[in-house]
């Protein structure tokens, strides 16, 4: 059964088209819904809950409450540096982690922004490390699981929706959806597809328009813009002429509207005082808002109180950041920006503890807040026009569906640039879903080059030879090391999750053979070498390879707590593959643990055209 998933920054939905109609996939949740909020709630047992539930319990649970920072150390980090003299320097350093004591849970909310980050791996959630694609696998298994519960049967095949461009860089985006993929893999699809999301919303109207037409796609979601210009309709394939990504989306419009309201929390313009940058970038954003409350943080805030001519809105801004109280903030600047697509004005109340908002917005001063996102959006319409060589007045319909297109400064924008008569909105629940529905049952979507990396088992790629002893796994968080000691794996980046591992002994961390580790290759693989930094030098066999700067593994035991492994790579042909020891001539310095041995299959050539 091939399904259509719309994985979004705010909202996800999974669907199946049969031929003839789209069959929404419901989910379970307080009540029956289409609708998954892309929110995830994972509590001190790594007890997950998602959407509607997740939202829930977090406001149960952890909204009021006062925040309690600890800290305790990890474990102790040791790398050598550059000296003035002749030799380096063994440093040694202390892992403090600190954490909110008092904390139930943690509520994540747009997983999917996490993507455009290039340096995001994931986040610490108590004592667990997740990896971005375990975060979204979870979301992804939701949807999985509501689909062959309703349907009666195993969905191994889909096609996952994605925007145009999850980042300005396009290796950025090239390495968001191998996440996806890799996410998706995880939790038992077999087939995995994607496609632009605006061409997901493309085909609704194209399967259901009985004359040829040029369409432009509007989708204004939570997290981007997307656009796309096409000749859709009259049973012939859609012809796609421009498609391009704008990175603004509905969070970022939330986000303005929260720094109007920093007068609440101490921003005093009129006494040309300010609150510390970092303090605004962190009050930008509900789930850094607590970040504030750490202890370093104290004296900021009490001279920023003893220098207010209104400390009351410091004290306003305690409660804010050490209740936990910024997600129910957001959700009623989102309640807000919503009743502003229908009146001309509403008024914002929040009084929780000791914060007092009472702000009356109108439709114009919101405009006013987003005149650079809207300007911004202007010119990706007139980029996608030119790039497609049309004129607005060659568009005949343009399509407009995503909860942030129903913003009246954007329904202006399209009118006024195309006319009033040419808009059509689409219903949400099918609009993107439902195209990505069809286009699974069509067999279509792209599939990226770098599916040919990932196997499903070590074996298929690997066989190790000597040590007989060693086993092989697959790369994860809290996966056991090393054969012969409970060392677990407690952070990593997550280009190497899923790949295939070779666990060796910790007892031959002093191995000084040059040929000691044996292993064949079934086909062409890039080889990660993870080596313990505590190493003044490295054994001569490693040199040959490439250090990765920021690439590094952390392990953790009971005996040495966290302990950090660099990371190195080269690319061997099919075949055997000779590695020495740990301990092998050149090395130098403390090798408390045996270097782990990561492997990634090269990925082949795509096998049909028109793969990305």
């Amino acid at each position: 059964m091939r399904l259509g998933i719309d994985f979004g920054t705010t909202n996800s939905a999974a669907a199946i088209y049969d031929g003839e109609r789209l069959h929404p996939i419901e989910i379970h949740q307080p009540e029956a819904s289409a609708i998954l909020p892309s929110l995830l709630y994972i509590d001190r047992e790594h007890h997950a809950k998602m959407g509607l539930e997740a939202s829930a319990e977090y406001v149960e649970r952890e909204s009021g409450r006062a925040v309690r920072w600890r800290s305790r150390q990890a474990g102790t980090l040791e790398y050598w540096v550059a000296s003035t003299g002749s030799s380096p320097i063994l440093v040694s350093e202390n892992i403090y982690v600190t954490f909110d004591d008092a904390a139930y849970g943690r509520l994540l909310q747009s997983i999917k922004t996490g993507l455009r980050n290039e340096q995001y791996n994931g986040t610490q959630i108590f004592d667990r490390y997740y990896t971005l694609d375990e975060l979204i696998a979870l979301v992804l298994g939701k949807l999985k699981a509501a689909a062959e519960e309703q349907l009666g049967q195993e969905c191994a095949e889909v096609v996952i929706g994605r925007p145009v461009k999850f980042s300005e860089k396009d290796w950025v985006s090239n390495r968001a959806e191998e996440i996806i993929y890799k996410a998706a893999l995880s939790v038992g699809f077999k087939q995995i597809s994607f496609q632009a999301e605006p061409i997901g919303a493309l085909y609704v109207y194209h399967t259901a328009t009985a004359e040829r037409t040029m369409a432009l796609v509007f989708d204004f979601g939570g997290g981007t813009l997307d656009l796309t210009v096409a000749e859709v309709g009259a049973g012939i394939t859609p012809r796609v002429l421009a498609t391009r990504g704008v990175l603004v989306g509905g969070d970022d419009l939330d986000k303005r509207m929260m720094q109007s309201l920093l007068k609440y929390f101490g921003e005093d313009p009129s006494r040309n005082l300010h609150l510390p940058h970092e303090f605004v970038d962190m009050l930008a954003d509900w789930q850094t808002m607590p970040e504030l409350s750490r202890p370093h943080h104290e004296d900021t805030l009490r001279n920023l109180r003893a220098t207010s001519k209104h400390p009351e809105t410091i004290d306003a801004l305690r409660s804010l950041v050490t209740l936990n109280l910024g997600y129910n903030l957001f959700q009623a600047i989102e309640g807000v920006k919503k009743e502003l697509s229908t009146k001309m004005g509403t008024t914002l109340k929040f009084q929780q503890d000791k914060i007092r908002i009472f702000e009356y917005i109108t439709r114009w001063q919101f405009e006013s807040m987003i005149k650079a996102e809207v300007k911004r959006v202007k010119e990706g319409l007139d980029a996608v026009l030119e790039e497609a060589a049309l004129t607005a007045d060659q568009i005949d319909v343009v399509l407009r569906t995503g909860g942030s297109s129903l913003v009246p400064a954007f329904v202006k924008l399209l009118a006024d640039q195309f006319g009033a008569e040419k808009i059509r909105d689409m219903d949400p629940l099918v609009s993107v879903v439902g195209g990505l529905s069809i286009i699974a049952h069509e067999d279509g979507g792209l599939r990226g080059n770098y599916r040919g990396k990932y196997v499903g088992q070590p074996t298929e790629l690997v066989t190790v030879n000597e040590p007989a002893t060693y086993k092989t796994y697959m790369l994860g968080i809290n996966q056991r090391c090393f054969i012969d000691q409970d060392t677990v794996l407690r952070r990593l980046p997550v280009e190497l999750s899923g790949f295939p591992t070779i666990m060796p002994a910790y007892t031959d961390r002093d191995q000084k053979a040059d040929d000691f580790l044996r292993f064949t290759l079934a086909h062409p693989a890039r080889v990660y070498v993870a080596y313990g930094t505590g190493a003044a030098s490295l054994p001569n066999w490693l040199r040959e390879f490439t250090q990765l700067e920021d690439f590094t593994l952390e392990i953790e035991d009971e005996w040495y707590g966290v302990r950090r492994l660099q990371i190195y790579r080269q690319d061997f042909p099919a075949g055997e593959v000779v590695l020495g020891g740990n301990a092998a001539a050149g090395a130098k310095g403390k090798l408390e643990a045996p270097y782990i041995v990561i492997l990634e299959k090269k990925a082949e050539k795509a096998e049909k055209d028109g793969e990305i």
